[in-house]
């Protein structure tokens, strides 16, 4: 897969260079691109595998594919585009340090650095934020001219970490330097301290011991395939992440655990697998449209997004089904609900995906495939409580997400409507509205709690004012949380957290199968007559044809 990723990079470099040359004008100091590919070539010729290994830096593939809608035009950007486009100035120049290739090249300055993709930063005394410098690499080792004063560079290198256990090595680059580090616009430069360095080092080594041990599978793709790791502030809400333009790296917040952080790793590299195969071959021929379901997500994906989910979440249902047992106490409600609520997630997906006619033979088979590898690992002694949460949470999730993005058929809406005002039974109604992407999204107070009191039943023990529908629930009293949703729907008739928590107290299959035309039919009935329906009454309607419309199956 890295040599297809190699030949692909090369392609794009090329088409990039090639397009650049319609708005040389516009490049300033980077204007000579021919001369910067010069010396990438020449480094080839000299050091091939250094050559290579440049190229192949992920923050090289992220700057790529940035640069390349910039001078297409496909996409606006705050970063100016004699900066982006300059930056392959960077990437020779890091071949010819690396090869001990002499040259003169005009170099970006970003943020107060400059920053050589594989080699490491150079910091600006005068800390200027943008810019360019004058790189001259000799015999005598590296130097930067900048504001006409030339003086000798002493590299911010980049951290490796190389660890081994059981014949197994991982030799990754921690990467707090690079500007495109984070799969973005260009960032400054974020080196960890000597004490958040020993602590990644010290997460690394600790996953490491543990993946070779436990999973030896993934960990044989991880030494062949990941090659950076980014340390994200442990602030930041994203918890790990990877890219499709950044082939073999992750960039990740700070774990609480070694189980965790390995947890992260099989995952997330799993992407980068996904995104290489589909470089390779094509697995469906539905375009890009976000209009599928993922029960890990809320918000609609395109099926390329379906893919990658079911392919990195059973790798997760994976690895907790090999650490059954193995966790430390303080993680071990985590891990046991991990395996069931990802399963279950996968599951769902999957079921979901059956049917769909885009795929093509490749894309039944890896579906397929999938299948195969989530039974193999199917939870067993989950405790009642855990199994009842993750069925609740799963559910819910679904009915919000279809109250959110689908867009029930107007006319099918005023035949159930009409029924309604006539005291006719209730037409079937079925799944087929129009998904529209909204930015709603966010968990339900329901949601919350169910996850605090599997995770933390000490926590969730401590909550305060525990009145309202959602802890009537959870104590198992479903008429009083009815009663209780109904009334906020009264009050609120679109609230999506209502409708879905109404859902789980009745029960109700209409309101898991097709909530959004439920809340139409309120919507429309109270336009038509000015009273709005009782939410009780109209979904107890849309159930009993729901039941007969079973009846009618099974016969």
């Amino acid at each position: 897969m890295r040599k297809t990723q190699y030949s692909v990079r090369r392609l794009r470099l090329r088409t990039l260079l090639e397009a650049a040359h319609a708005v040389t004008r516009r490049l300033g100091p980077f204007a000579d691109l021919d001369g910067s590919w010069t010396v990438l070539a020449e480094a080839e010729r000299i050091a091939p595998d250094v050559v290579e290994d440049v190229l192949m830096h992920p923050s090289v593939g992220v700057w790529l594919s940035r640069a390349l809608r910039q001078v297409l035009g496909t996409a606006a950007d705050a970063t100016p585009l004699w900066s982006e486009v300059g930056w392959f100035h960077a990437v020779a120049a890091a071949a010819a340090v690396r090869s001990g290739l002499s040259c003169a090249i005009a170099v970006p300055v970003v943020h107060g650095a400059v920053s050589l993709p594989s080699v490491g930063a150079y910091r600006l005394p005068n800390r200027f934020p943008v810019g360019h410098a004058r790189l001259l690499n000799s015999a005598t080792g590296p130097s930067i001219e900048v504001a006409g004063e030339t003086r000798p560079v002493r590299w911010e290198a980049v951290k490796r970490h190389c660890g081994t256990a059981r014949g197994h090595t991982v030799d990754v680059v921690v990467d707090d330097l690079d500007p495109y580090r984070e799969f973005t616009g260009p960032v400054p430069p974020g080196p960890l301290d000597d004490g958040e360095w020993d602590e990644w080092r010290k997460l690394l080594g600790e996953a490491w011991d543990l993946l070779t041990a436990r999973h030896p599978g993934p960990a044989e793709e991880l030494a062949a395939g990941l090659t950076v790791v980014v340390p994200l502030d442990a602030r930041r809400d994203m918890f790990a992440a990877s890219s499709a333009a950044a082939f073999g790296a992750i960039a990740m917040s700070p774990k609480r655990s070694a189980t965790e952080f390995g947890e992260a790793l099989v995952h997330e590299l799993q992407h980068s697998k996904v995104n290489a195969l589909l470089d390779l071959v094509e697995l469906h021929r539905a375009d890009r449209a976000p209009a599928f379901y993922a029960p890990w997500r809320d918000d609609p994906r395109p099926l390329d997004g379906l893919l990658h989910g079911v392919y990195a979440f059973v790798s997760v249902v994976e690895f907790w089904h090999g650490q059954r047992g193995l966790v430390p106490a303080s993680l071990a409600r985590r891990a046991e609900f991990n395996l069931a609520y990802r399963a279950r997630q996968v599951g769902v997906a999957v079921a979901g995906m059956r049917g769909l006619t885009q795929f093509t033979d490749l894309g039944r088979e890896f579906v397929a495939a999938v299948a195969v590898r989530l039974a193999a690992c199917e939870p067993v002694d989950v405790p009642p409580e855990t199994a009842t949460a993750v069925a609740d949470l799963t559910t819910e999730h679904s009915i919000a997400w279809r109250l959110r993005h689908v867009r029930p058929d107007p006319l099918r809406v005023a035949a159930v409507v009409a029924a309604w005002l006539d005291g006719r039974a209730a037409p079937e109604a079925v799944p087929a509205g129009e998904v529209v992407p909204t930015a709603a999204s966010g968990e339900s107070l329901l949601a919350a709690l169910l996850r605090l009191r599997v995770l933390d039943p000490a926590e969730f023990a401590r909550v305060p004012h525990r009145v309202g529908p959602e802890f009537a629930y959870l104590r198992g009293d479903r008429f009083t949380a009815a009663d209780g949703f109904a009334a906020r729907l009264h009050a609120t008739p679109h609230d999506v957290a209502s409708w879905a928590g109404l859902g789980l107290a009745l029960g109700s299959a209409a309101l898991r199968r097709v909530p959004e035309v439920v809340r139409a039919v309120h919507h429309d009935v109270a336009v038509r007559t000015g009273t709005a329906p009782s939410p009780l009454r109209l979904v107890a309607w849309f159930d009993r044809a729901s039941a007969r419309s079973a009846v009618t199956g099974a016969v």
